[in-house]
Order: C-alpha cells, then structure tokens, then sequence
C-alpha cells in the first residue's frame, strides 16, 4: 500500500499501530485518512487492497482523475472523496455495478460531466452526495430520491429534487431546438396545406357560381324567348272565316288597303286568295294587353247581318 506510513511501531500495517488502518485476517479493510493535506497516494496501489469495505479520503488536497482503481473494489461498502479537487467525470456505471456499495460521498470536488448511467437502479445505494461540483444534465430517476443537498451547487445540473430545468444544458437546449425546428416545420405544412385547400375550395366554388350564371342566363333567354314566341303568336286574334293564316307574317304578302284610323288604331281591308277579302284591324301598341283582349271580345261578341265576320285584328 503506498500510502505515507503515520505512526508504526513496524514496517507493516497488519503488525503494530498504523494511524487510520484497520485490518482483518492480514488484508487492509479500512483506510481513514482525512484532514491530512500532505497526503499523497498511488491510486493505482488501491486495486491490491481487494479486500478494502472503507474508503476516506475527504478533506485532503487529492487531485486528477477519479481513481479508477476504486472500481474495482468489489467489496467497498462506503467511498468518501469529498472536499478534494477531483476534476475528472464520475464514472457512474462503473460504481453502480458495485454489488456492496451503500455511500458514495463526492461533494466539493470539481467532478464534470453528467450522472448519466446504464443502470436505471441502484438499490443498494442509501446516501448519495455530489454538491458543489460542475456536473450538467439531467437528475436520474434512481437517485432523484436522494434530498435536495445532495445535488445543490452545480449550476447545469436540473430534475428532481431541484424542480427546475438548466436552460443553459447543452443536450436539452440542442432537444428543444430540435423540437421547436420540427414543430416550426409542422406549422407551416399545416399553413400551406390550408391555403391550398383554401385556393382549390375558392376556385371550385367560382367555377360553380360562374357555371349557375350562364345556366340561369341560358334559362333566362330560352324563357324569353318562348315568352316572345308566344307574345308574336297571340298577337293576332281571329274571328270567324280566317283559316288559310295563322301568323302576322302570312298578311305581309297579302293585298292591304286602309280603310281608316281610330282611337284604337287602324283599319285595313286585305285581299287574301284563298279566304277572299278580310278586314284587319291594327291595334296601337300603347294599348295595354288586356284592354286589348277586352276589346277584341266586345267586337267579336257582336252578331248583326250587316257585320262582316272576317274580321281580325
């Protein structure tokens, strides 16, 4: 063991007195050594002592990495290595594979890194401490249940029991960026498929109303038309003895002589060939069409021998 021997009354630690060595069956079992600030110690000499239960080395000036050595104590039952000035990463998985580990106080070191591990329990574990420290990340579950002096004074470390979350965490910081990239991504899909839609929706809906239009117009004309038609057909109202015409038009080739003008309109005699001579009478167009109808119906409801019936109007 290349620890500085302290007081002895022999050159070897399982004979006589050694300050802070207790020993059992000729194998060290316990090394207390604090407050001693010239301690020096071979980290490497600490893989012979296999049979080491206790580790103290708090309140001394020891600093580097953390003895890798001390993971290989498969017996250790309680390492203590606070109030030192480690400054390597805490080699968590390594510790939690100790199968007798119960304490493991780190505090006021300058430990880096997180607390990461691939163990998600350590049930064996009953007091835990690294405060005052510069670890990052997030708190694991398993040792979350540890109080909250066990974790304080290291600024980036965050989780439960803290209750709060480093903003300034490399990894998280990367995680909600990366989430908010995303999210920012979703959000505009999100905007552009409802403007397509919204566009798409738009065109359909003029390409109906402007289809409705022209069908409306269509009906409208077709309408007026046939109202037209009609009007032209029932503009002319005959009476007894014109069958060879049916239509206004057939009179235009027709032999017409004016026989006089009224209030009403005008009178004509027209010589058609195959009815003879009719009498025609032509009707203002200021007239409205049911004083018109009225009138027709007065005229042809007369009966008298000197009225010609081949009249029409």
């Amino acid at each position: 063991m290349a620890v500085r021997r302290l007081y002895s009354d022999s050159t070897h630690p399982c004979f006589g007195s050694w300050l802070g060595v207790n020993y059992s069956h000729g194998r060290v079992t316990h090394l207390a050594l604090d407050h001693l600030n010239s301690l020096r110690v071979n980290h490497n000499c600490l893989s012979s002592a296999i049979n080491l239960k206790h580790l103290y080395f708090s309140n001394n000036r020891l600093a580097g990495e953390f003895p890798a050595s001390v993971c290989g104590l498969r017996r250790i039952r309680c390492l203590v290595l606070s109030y030192n000035n480690f400054s390597s990463k805490i080699p968590m998985n390594k510790l939690t594979q100790l199968p007798h580990l119960l304490t493991i106080r780190l505090e006021a070191n300058l430990f880096t890194g997180t607390l990461m591990s691939n163990s998600s329990s350590s049930s064996s574990i009953f007091d835990f401490n690294v405060s005052g420290n510069i670890l990052i990340g997030e708190i694991l579950f398993w040792i979350s249940r540890f109080p909250l002096s066990s974790f304080t004074q290291n600024a980036m470390l965050y989780g439960k029991p803290l209750g709060y979350n480093c903003s300034n965490d490399p990894t998280k910081t990367s995680e909600r960026k990366n989430k908010l990239s995303d999210a920012l991504v979703l959000v505009i899909i999100i905007i552009d498929t409802a403007m397509a839609v919204g566009i798409i929706l738009t065109v359909g809906w003029c390409c109906y109303i402007r289809r409705k239009s022209r069908t409306s117009a269509r009906t409208e004309m077709s309408g007026f038309d046939n109202r037209k038609t009609r009007e032209r057909e029932e503009e002319m109202v005959m009476f007894e003895g014109c069958k060879s015409f049916s239509k206004v038009d057939d009179l235009s080739k027709a032999l017409a002589e004016l026989l006089g003008k009224g209030s009403v309109g005008s009178m004509y005699k027209v010589v058609v060939d195959s009815d003879g001579t009719v009498v025609m009478k032509r009707v203002k167009e200021w007239l409205r069409r049911k004083d018109i109808d009225g009138l027709m119906k007065e005229i042809g409801g007369l009966r008298h021998v000197s009225i010609d019936h081949n009249f029409l109007t």
